[in-house]
């Protein structure tokens, strides 16, 4: 059984979406889910539609004496199931101050066989409860927005680890991206060259992860080929992967080649690299050769038809042009219309790439 915890010293960076729409991706792969919500706030349990009540509370769950096949709930998903949270668990870091650091490591023993993977949504702090996260989980997923004070959260969750001798992975990945802005993309091309674990996918700023807390779900079930929504799946796939539950991707490519298309008209969706917008453009700019392939493969005859239709025929009195003349008039017309087709797509294919 591995554990992933979804934490960030920061609030608003999308945390919570990030742990319900990961442990959704990874129960669709195929893996025994349990998403534990360790926030008071209980925002993951609202979104499966579970109920914030744990029997016995906290205090007894934590101490070992609640059997935790009492508190954990199915979801309407198959292969996840959520140990939801209550208010109660603002007393977590006082229950917590006198346990040893791998407390809640044995608090899920009980259950290590069930589950292939066990997600922590945590509060965003650092205290008690974040240090046994840190001691627990086989690697920190830590969501930070592409601005300066996101990325200074990030230097203080790597010395605090440092200071207090715990050695665990940390893979940041980016949310909320608008690669239209070059304060964004600026600041991910930095962490990228400073920072070689971070992960390679993003989440990109859309409405669609907003709606999460109207419709109560996962986006993959509600949007499933919106832009989040593949960037979720190919996030998954990598972290998957990087935990060893992953052998063989499992993000359809045609899903990503979608997603990748979209981005390109307003903020890249795939892997987060700094040459993500030029791609983008460069990927635009060969739509200028359908329009222009278009016209070239038209008959030359056509054009010169319908440039003579449109003329007057011909008064009686007058001898009919000779086939060379009518020739020539004809690949006149038929060049001048290519022409001006290929400066139009030309035309059109610069818009697209700008």
């Amino acid at each position: 059984m591995k554990i992933a915890a979804v934490y960030s010293i920061k609030g608003g960076v999308g945390k919570t979406a990030s742990a319900i729409n990961l442990a959704h991706c990874a129960a669709n792969s195929g893996l025994r889910v349990l998403l534990w919500d360790l926030d008071p706030q209980a925002a993951a349990t609202f979104y499966v539609r579970t109920k914030p009540k744990l029997k016995g509370g906290v205090e007894k769950l934590i101490s070992g004496k609640q059997d935790m096949s009492r508190v954990i709930r199915s979801t309407d998903y198959q292969n996840l199931d959520v140990l939801p949270a209550e208010f109660s668990y603002r007393n977590l870091d006082h229950i917590l101050e006198e346990e040893k650091r791998t407390r809640l490591r044995k608090v899920l023993k009980p259950v290590r066989d069930d589950y292939d993977l066990v997600i922590l949504d945590c509060p965003p702090s650092i205290s008690s409860l974040s240090e046994q996260v840190f001691a627990s989980a086989d690697t920190l997923l830590v969501p930070i927005i592409p601005t300066v004070l996101s990325l200074r959260t990030l230097e203080q969750l790597n010395a605090y680890l440092a200071e207090i001798d715990l050695d665990v992975p940390v893979w940041p990945f980016f949310t909320l991206v608008d690669r239209r802005k070059t304060l964004h993309k600026d600041v991910m091309e930095a962490l990228k060259q400073d920072y070689p674990l971070q992960l390679s996918g993003f989440i990109p700023y859309s409405s669609v992860v907003e709606r999460m807390g109207i419709e109560r779900k996962p986006i993959g079930t509600f949007s499933r080929n919106s832009s989040p929504a593949v960037s979720y799946r190919s996030l998954w796939q990598e972290i998957g992967q990087r935990l060893s539950l992953l052998k063989e991707p499992t993000v359809a490519p045609a899903a990503a080649k979608a997603a990748e298309a979209e981005s390109t008209a307003t903020a890249p969706q795939g892997a987060a690299t700094g040459k993500a917008s030029a791609k983008g453009e460069a990927t635009s700019k060969p739509a200028a050769k359908p329009a222009s392939k278009e016209a070239s493969s038209k008959p030359a005859a056509k054009p010169a038809g319908k440039a003579a239709s449109s003329k007057k025929a011909p008064s009686a009195d007058k001898k009919p042009a000779s086939k060379d003349s009518a020739s020539k008039d004809a690949s006149k017309d038929s060049s001048k219309a290519t022409s001006k087709s290929a400066a139009k797509g030309k035309k059109k294919g610069g818009n697209l790439g700008d």
